[in-house]
């Protein structure tokens, strides 16, 4: 128990918000308990008022006082229910709000390493358990301990020896349920461990349908998947058996109580013990009935504490996660860029010991295209991933009009920043709110004009409901150059000063291209621009090429320059763009 404070105290930190609902909840759960308490005491008095000389009227008297308390409580017991279920809504909303926007810093290496349904897992599943403990489990947990208190101190007034003979039970409990708690605790988080990958493993296969049909492979991941759900299955039996060990266990532990208090106390009234009747013997029993149950549920409730811990345990290595990128407020927005851009003897590695650039350095004039080309593994991703910030540099500075990036507030830098890649993401939504997610409030014109001058308008107003037509996920029902062009519109929209172009026009038909060079053409007007190219027109457009090699810039001039040279640039050309003449 001792491990899970630290946990519990920082949950806490969740629930002070709302210490003042809780509050009046903790005074509910005591209220209704003592009414609860009240019950076994009023039925053993109406069990002794029940004399032929004494006539009806003091029992009918009790079973009146006994409707209003169960009337009072169902009340209180309503209205505390209500209460402690929307708290723990709230809470486990924050929660999932609070990671969310934590994902939202965190860096892109973050998600390289990561599967998507573990990251998933934690805002769904995991605070899913955190609500299981806050509203039921815990919440159970104080009442039924409030509710042993209160049993026990009518037991040490009622008789001395029944109270020692149910007390002599007590530690049997404790002891059966410390026997099973610490190996609960290890399953669960083997469990979590299961489950996150049979979790990512179907995110991962899901988004991949076409590849697995492609490919035929639909019973090998059938297979696959079956042998993660049973695992998972293996190990939550084990788990679920444990937790039945516990109850049973408890079960037979508050039978023999009960049979002991019975034979002990039937003994009392037989023999004519002063100060105990037969009504006393009832209210007895009934409060035993009252001790076992909840020192059950306790032990039941333990399960799912100790899940919600485990979760717990995750949620909070997640947000202690930090990014590689610190995205710091503070510092000062990057604006009124005119797009001037210096690698500064920049080097940079993903893996320690194995660099992807070494000693980079090159300056471009506001307005000026530059084309990237090299082989592949060259580290031409590598250099607009930096000067878009989804990396830092292990090395040398990365400067805008003269300011080193790091400087200044990354979102600022981004918002100067366009990328147009070769897969351009879209989202389950309309097509005009698509094409304003960089610009959530411009103007429907402003967007029409944005979709115009990315060639996208004319597809577009064939829809069935035109910019007010849903995208599926990723924009499945549209073609490659269909969905090009809209994230071409989406760029043209956001207006930033420095654009990234990363292989936009490789893979698409001979008509696509065209739509799509053309828009590009006008996008790239008065803006600096980085092209990653695979295509002969591309290259030979750009004011400069910077041919890479081996995380090294080789060469540096326009087309007809570096063909002169005879280097790498005139070996690529001649392997890849001559053709295209």
């Amino acid at each position: 128990m001792r491990e899970s404070w630290p946990i519990l105290r920082r949950f806490y930190g969740y629930l002070k918000p709302y210490s003042g609902i809780l509050t009046v909840i903790f005074a509910q759960l005591i209220i209704v308990t003592v009414l609860d308490l009240v019950q076994p005491k009023l039925i053993g008095k109406m069990i002794d008022a029940a004399q032929p000389a004494a006539g009806y009227h003091g029992v009918l008297l009790l079973v009146w006082v006994f409707l209003a308390v169960i009337a009072v409580r169902s009340v209180i017991l309503l209205y505390r229910n209500y209460l402690m279920q929307r708290t723990g809504m709230r809470v486990t909303c924050d929660m999932r709000v609070r990671l969310f926007a934590h994902l939202q810093k965190l860096s892109i290496k973050f998600y390289e390493d990561k599967h998507t349904g573990k990251i998933v897992s934690r805002i769904s599943e995991d605070t899913s358990w955190v609500h299981n403990m806050v509203t039921g489990a815990s919440i159970n947990l104080i009442g039924d301990a409030i509710m042993i208190v209160g049993v026990l101190a009518f037991m040490w007034t009622s008789n001395l020896v029944l109270a020692a003979i149910t007390m002599a039970f007590m530690p049997l409990f404790l002891v059966n349920f410390l026997w099973h708690r610490r190996r609960m605790r290890v399953e669960s988080r083997i469990h979590r461990h299961n489950w996150d990958k049979v979790i990512g493993f179907l995110y991962e296969r899901v988004a991949s349908a076409r590849l697995i049909k492609a490919f035929a492979m639909e019973d090998r991941e059938v297979n696959t998947f079956r042998h993660g759900i049973e695992t998972d299955y293996r190990n939550y039996n084990r788990i679920m058996w444990r937790s039945a060990l516990l109850s049973v266990g408890a079960n037979i532990l508050g039978n023999l109580g009960t049979l002991a208090v019975v034979a002990y106390g039937a003994w009392l009234v037989v023999s004519g013990a002063p100060h105990f009747t037969i009504g006393d013997l009832l209210a007895f029993l009934l409060f035993l009935g009252f001790l076992y149950p909840p020192i059950t549920r306790i032990v039941d409730a333990n399960a799912v504490i100790q899940r919600a811990l485990a979760s717990l345990e995750k949620i909070f290595t997640l947000l202690d996660t930090q990014p590689h990128v610190p995205q710091n407020d503070a510092l000062p927005a990057l604006q009124n860029v005119a797009g001037a851009v210096s690698f500064d003897h920049v080097a940079f590695s993903y893996r320690p010991g194995q660099a992807t650039l070494t000693d980079v350095n090159f300056t471009v004039s506001p307005g000026e295209m530059i084309a990237l080309v090299g082989p592949s593994g060259a580290g031409k991703t590598t250099i607009i991933t930096l000067l878009a910030r989804f990396y830092e540099p292990d090395a040398g500075r990365i400067l805008i009009d003269g300011h080193n990036i790091q400087d200044y507030n990354v979102q600022s830098l981004r918002q100067q920043v366009g990328i147009v890649m070769q897969d351009n993401l879209l989202f389950a939504g309309t097509i005009e709110s698509n094409i304003k997610y960089g610009r959530p409030g411009a103007s429907r014109e402003a967007m029409l004009q944005a979709a115009i001058a990315a060639n996208a308008h004319e597809f577009i107003a064939k829809q069935k409901k035109g910019y007010d037509s849903m995208l599926g996920e990723r924009g499945v029902q549209l073609s490659g150059g269909q969905k090009q062009r809209i994230a071409i519109a989406r760029v043209i929209l956001k207006d930033p000063r420095i654009l990234i172009l990363d292989e936009a026009t490789s893979a698409l038909d001979t008509q696509s291209e065209h739509l799509i060079q053309e828009a590009l053409e006008r996008l790239m007007q008065n803006r600096t621009s980085f092209v990653i190219a695979h295509r002969l027109s591309t290259v030979v457009n750009a004011d400069r090429i910077l041919v890479m090699d081996a995380g090294r810039i080789v060469e540096t001039g326009r087309h007809e320059e570096l063909l002169a040279r005879n280097g790498l640039y005139s070996r690529l050309y001649n392997l890849q763009f001559k053709h295209e003449e």
